[in-house]
């Protein structure tokens, strides 16, 4: 299982210029937690809701006044396309990350995020190891 098989191709970036503002409506408007920066065609960094949070709203400056480039987490942890899923679960779960641009010869070709990987990963030990019909769904609701 390669990443490349879960990942979403329809990475939404901002270039590192565009104001948080900008940035925020468009995470909103696509429904995601974060958005590749990029400067050139080549990503340069994240920007996240934990950033929005901790470094525009935390500190009272006006998301239309600050630029991505000045708030957005620069080290940028990325995953080749071709990566397990497994190694990928291992390098988010390590290094403490939610979302990640997924490239191949280091071009950007889509993006995965935590969620995506634990979907994958608990289809496969439901499916393989409880059982497709063990629990009905109402078992799913924590009082087994």
């Amino acid at each position: 299982m390669e990443v490349k098989q879960y990942m979403s191709k329809k990475v939404k970036t901002c270039e590192d210029n565009d104001s948080v503002a900008f940035a925020t409506k468009k995470m909103a408007e696509f429904n995601i937690g974060s958005i590749i920066v990029i400067k050139d065609g080549k990503p340069i960094g994240i920007f996240t809701e934990r950033d929005l949070v901790r470094r525009v709203v935390a500190l009272d400056k006006n998301p239309a006044n600050v630029l991505i480039g000045e708030v957005m987490t620069k080290k940028l942890i990325t995953i080749d396309a071709e990566e397990s899923v497994g190694v990928a679960y291992h390098i988010f779960t390590e290094l403490n990350v939610r979302h990640a641009p997924v490239v191949k010869n280091n071009e950007l070709v889509g993006i995965i995020s935590q969620k995506d990987l634990a979907k994958v990963l608990d289809s496969r030990f439901y499916g393989t190891y409880l059982g497709k019909n063990r629990y009905a769904p109402k078992d799913l609701s924590g009082k087994y």
